[in-house]
């Protein structure tokens, strides 16, 4: 027998969360926490968890449940890539596609940069996007800067509000 998911009314019986500050912070006391203190714990991946009746959340679909009383739909992704920000205005429901978008470097690009990388035969840098499940080159560039530059005007016209580096006042 599964558990139960958790509900709406459930999430609003137990736990308590400020959209200004993204806390998390139980309503009641249970064992091992007291009332008031923070909930959750934090992945491997840098999420943040809470269980709740035996069961595992991520914290930023639990904060959606609270704030629109619903599951999301699909994922939800923290506007400005930092996963242990749970501010109501850093979180956003996304499609797979979008939230893939914005996402963090691979450690070996070398230009901690998505979609720029050095290319050891040319001596360049060389920006590339992917649109409709294909590779687009944006050219290769002598200064790594040119290549940052060429990247982040692709993903303006092709991700629009998805594109990554968005800053959250």
């Amino acid at each position: 027998m599964s558990k139960p998911i958790l509900t709406y009314e459930r999430a609003q019986e137990v736990l308590v969360y400020d959209p200004e500050t993204g806390s998390l912070n139980w309503r009641i006391a249970r064992p091992g926490a007291l009332k008031g203190a923070l909930v959750g714990t934090r992945s491997s991946h840098g999420y943040t968890q809470v269980e709740v009746d035996y069961r595992l959340y991520k914290a930023h679909r639990v904060i959606w449940l609270l704030m629109t009383g619903e599951w999301p739909q699909h994922h939800i992704d923290h506007i400005n890539g930092m996963r242990a920000d749970n501010r109501w205005k850093n979180l956003r429901e996304a499609t797979p596609l979008q939230n893939a978008r914005n996402r963090r470097p691979d450690k070996d690009t070398g230009s901690g940069r998505v979609g720029v990388t050095f290319v050891k035969a040319s001596s360049k840098w060389q920006a590339y996007i992917g649109i409709d499940n294909r590779t687009v080159s944006l050219g290769h560039f002598i200064e790594i800067e040119d290549a940052i530059a060429a990247r982040i005007a692709a993903e303006k016209e092709h991700f629009g509000e998805f594109a990554p580096g968005k800053a959250v006042a």
